[in-house]
């Protein structure tokens, strides 16, 4: 094979430049600290490497969430264990009043630290957390509940209309939703009597709707604002876990209405009637077992949230072996390769420099 000058050169060349960009290569390594630093280094291993980073990213933000839900949860176990102690100071008062040995007098008092602990429990049922109202359902911009007068609180009505209902009984009630007024059917007379102008705070219970109202800002409002609706976060690929309890799960439950217990606690001791504030005593046990389900119900809650977190924690640390097992640079075996590679290449130099300058000149 005949080996001119020209292609003798060009070899040369070739294998300086193939040895300086072995040597590029290894020293971006080892400044970076990363044995892949573009995808034609190694392109299966980067593919794997971006997959371990996207896992991370969802680790990351499933830990972010569940930091939110247990801040959220935190904040809401605080409140219920306000409400539970609220009940308790009404059981106690209920207690000694309903003793014989209380007086009119007495129970006007405890009518009026009864007002002002309604009045608290309304305060924190319109709580909020980062900004949102915590017990609207998904409703998280409005407070959900609005204060109700018990001084003012009218005898139930049977609904809320433009008309008056079809053939009434004597006695029966309704609002008309025109004027606001409420009016009361006289059998007497067959004549629907208006009951005059609401004022601000009063309130009604509608027996339609099982709901009670309250005249605020002019027109007739139901107490809760909220709605029934509950938004769940995602902690996982698969996995959600519900964050909100709505207000009229906690506070107007069937099964114990906390608001409509004080009411009626209050009204009784205003009316200084004994049987009633009595009777009034299972209403709180009962809305008190509501609390303590709800509180139930935050701790398993957390719990699931604690041990979510601790799996992630750990499949984080198990990525990041792996990520690292791929794309970190073995720092010994890096400086040996890059010492073996600059002999090399000064030996690639000094070859050429001897050989190019050999010339049959020196031999004529």
């Amino acid at each position: 094979m005949r080996v001119s000058n020209r292609l003798l050169y060009a070899q040369l060349v070739r294998d300086i430049g193939g040895s300086t960009e072995k040597l590029f290569k290894l020293n971006n390594q080892i400044s970076s600290g990363k044995k892949i630093c573009r995808p034609s280094d190694d392109p299966i291993g980067m593919s794997r490497v971006l997959i371990c980073r996207t896992e991370l990213n969802s680790f990351d933000q499933f830990q972010k969430s569940i930091d939110r839900a247990n801040g959220w949860l935190s904040r809401m176990d605080s409140i219920f264990m306000d409400v539970d102690n609220v009940l308790g100071r009404a059981s106690e008062l209920a207690v000694q009043q309903a003793s014989s040995t209380a007086s009119a007098a007495t129970r006007e008092g405890a009518a009026q630290e009864i007002q002002e602990l309604r009045e608290m429990l309304v305060g924190l049922a319109n709580a909020k957390y980062a900004n949102k109202y915590m017990f609207g359902g998904t409703m998280t911009q409005t407070p959900p509940f609005l204060q109700a007068d018990v001084e003012d609180w009218q005898a139930d009505v049977g609904e809320i209309g433009a008309v008056a209902p079809l053939a009434p009984l004597d006695g029966d009630r309704y609002i008309n939703s025109a004027d606001g007024h409420i009016y009361q059917y006289d059998g007497g007379t067959t004549t629907w009597l208006d009951q005059g102008a609401p004022t601000e705070g009063m309130s009604a219970i509608v027996d339609s709707e099982n709901e009670l109202y309250v005249f605020n800002d002019g027109a007739w409002t139901p107490q809760y604002g909220g709605n029934s609706s509950t938004y769940s976060i995602k902690i996982g690929k698969e996995d959600t876990v519900e964050q909100n309890i709505p207000g009229d799960e906690v506070f107007r439950n069937a099964t114990g209405d906390v608001f409509m217990t004080l009411m009626r606690l209050e009204k009784a001791l205003r009316d200084n009637d004994q049987d009633r504030i009595s009777g009034a005593l299972p209403e709180i046990e009962n809305a008190g077992k509501v609390i303590s389900n709800k509180l139930a119900k935050i701790g398993a809650t957390v719990n699931r949230l604690d041990q979510t977190k601790a799996i992630l924690e750990n499949a984080e640390v198990d990525t990041l072996e792996s990520t690292s097992a791929l794309e970190d640079l073995d720092y010994a075996e890096a400086i040996t390769q890059l010492k073996n590679q600059q002999t090399i290449y000064q030996a690639t130099l000094q070859s050429a420099s001897m050989i190019t300058s050999l010339s049959l000149v020196d031999y004529v």
